[in-house]
């Protein structure tokens, strides 16, 4: 393996890890009550929440609690615009 290869990976495992001793521990449904109380379209998503949603999968969070989380009252995207952007491909 490549010196500097390894030397990213330990910097990004030693990163994910101090990340991850900074998050207070929360229950679940106290992270689901922030989630709530987000309000209105967020101008900047909150990144620490983020965070604590993806620090706690055995809470089985939504997706559309997640997306509360980083965009706020922000309308769903339709759904047929992903379609028709796949349908639209080009096989050149």
């Amino acid at each position: 393996m490549n010196k500097k290869r390894l030397v990213a990976i330990i910097f990004g495992l030693l990163v994910v890890g101090a990340n991850a001793a900074d998050v207070p521990t929360q229950t679940c449904e106290q992270i689901r009550d922030e989630i709530r109380s987000v309000i209105g379209i967020v101008p900047i998503v909150d990144t620490d929440l983020l965070q604590k949603i993806s620090l706690r999968s055995e809470c089985q969070f939504s997706s559309v609690e997640v997306y509360r989380a980083a965009y706020g009252d922000k309308p769903l995207p339709k759904q047929d615009t992903y379609q028709r952007q796949e349908s639209h491909q080009d096989d050149d």
